[in-house]
């Protein structure tokens, strides 16, 4: 070719490779979430191994039998063991789906009922209370009349996810927890029949797992699912640029029609994305109280779409008005906490989390966020711990070791050998909490004054 035409065509296809990263970083941060809830779905909805423990088909309900302990949490990243969990996936393209909520006596529960963009909203009993419900999921394209007795949940997106946690008293208590957790169940609104539970209406289906992230399949996932959802009425400048480079939803996309220019650009935008999303987990929050963070934005994140994907890559959470998780992952040095090492928090009687249903504190693993085995098979402390013992004047010590404290076992959160961090939870958390008046006590090394 003449030197003129190849400078053009080098020019074309650097415009190519750029706008490809530039615009493909931006989606590949947005899409975040949306990619990862549908890998999540297909795996959870699906048969992809022999022994899963989250699993049951579309607009239907899986349920833990039992306490969440280190061999047996499944695809859930830095899991409670106050609660059993239930939950499943539920498809709002076409019609409402209905959810049976059973009367649980005053008992705690919640359903986190969260969208692919991973907002969330509760019901439960600090927002709807424990008597027998029906609520109505509503999709965003669905325009029609429920019956009175029914209460509508808003959601987003042609999709949802549920995840229900049911408040156990302890070993003894499982049982009645259970029965309460199989009593919530689904159905089409279609189908639906007051007091009637409706047959599983798909058989079971077995596939392989699907892991699209980091991969450039991830832009695949996206575009199906803005041909289906073309985002908020006020992305539609975003959907554009999206569209640009065959992603948005007027676009199909096909990774082997993929010119060498656009490949390479969605391939580095890969590489940048996941580096931000992964400087954002470790950037500083701008709540610490004596070191422990408070991440009060879960689930709230509109347009901050580099927050809502390092949010998602940690795992999903309650809104914080439902659950504060209070973290903690370094010592007073900045150094990240160590089993080989000995910790004393002392909660002066202002300090213990101001709770409305119950609090708990527990330790995971730095690596894996898991839960850690340990000989007491202890793997949270809080107020309905058996045998936690305050002093006389109402404050909390808990010592936080690998190995049994001299002071006995009844104020003792094993951990292992290895780094790990620390999460109190604070279920229905108190007004103090969100004003910054409540402060939690200072972690300390054991011996340091």
């Amino acid at each position: 070719l003449p030197a003129g035409a190849q400078a053009l065509q080098a020019n074309e296809a650097l415009l190519r490779e750029q706008m490809a990263f530039h615009i493909g970083t931006l989606a590949y941060l947005y899409g975040y979430p949306i990619v990862d809830m549908a890998r999540l779905m297909h795996n959870e909805t699906h048969r992809v191994e022999a022994m899963q423990r989250m699993y049951a088909p579309v607009n239907d309900f899986y349920s833990f039998d039992s306490l969440v302990t280190p061999e047996n949490a499944g695809n859930l990243r830095a899991p409670n063991n106050d609660t059993l969990y239930y939950g499943g996936w539920f498809d709002l393209s076409r019609e409402p789906v209905v959810v049976h909520a059973p009367d649980t006596h005053g008992r705690y529960y919640t359903l986190a009922i969260t969208d692919f963009y991973s907002e969330v909203s509760h019901v439960g009993r600090r927002t709807t209370g424990t008597q027998e419900k029906y609520f109505a999921l509503v999709g965003p394209n669905w325009h029609g009349q429920l019956p009175p007795y029914m209460q509508a949940v808003p959601v987003l997106t042609p999709q949802a996810w549920i995840l229900g946690r049911m408040l156990v008293q302890g070993a003894a208590d499982v049982g009645a927890a259970r029965d309460l957790v199989r009593d919530f169940w689904a159905s089409p609104l279609s189908a639906f029949v007051p007091g009637q539970r409706p047959q599983r209406q798909s058989q079971e289906a077995s596939a392989k797992p699907i892991d699209p992230i980091g991969k450039l399949e991830f832009f695949g996932f996206l575009n199906a699912f803005l041909r289906l959802h073309p985002g908020e009425p006020s992305e539609a400048a975003l959907m554009g640029l999206f569209d640009q480079i065959q992603i948005g939803p007027q676009s199909q996309w096909k990774e082997s029609a993929l010119d060498a220019p656009t490949r390479q650009g969605l391939e580095r935008a890969i590489v940048t994305a996941e580096a931000l999303i992964k400087a954002s987990t470790q950037s500083s929050l701008r709540d610490v109280r004596n070191g422990w963070v408070f991440p009060t934005q879960l689930g709230r994140f509109g347009q901050d779409y580099v927050l809502r994907a390092s949010v998602a890559k940690g795992g999903y959470a309650n809104a914080p008005e439902e659950t504060m998780y209070m973290a903690k992952m370094f010592d007073a040095s900045g150094q990240f906490l160590q089993g080989s090492k000995q910790y004393h928090l002392h909660l002066r009687p202002e300090e213990i989390p101001p709770a409305g249903a119950f609090w708990s504190l527990i330790a995971y693993d730095l690596e894996t966020a898991n839960l850690i085995p340990n000989p007491l098979q202890r793997y949270s402390l809080g107020d309905r711990t058996p045998g936690l013992s305050k002093n006389a004047d109402g404050s909390l010590d808990i010592w936080i070791q690998h190995s049994q404290p001299p002071e006995g076992s009844n104020n003792w959160l094993p951990v292992g050998s290895k780094p790990f961090y620390l999460v109190i939870r604070i279920y229905e958390p108190a007004p103090s909490v969100f004003t910054g008046t409540y402060v939690p006590g200072a972690l300390l090394e054991r011996g340091t004054p």
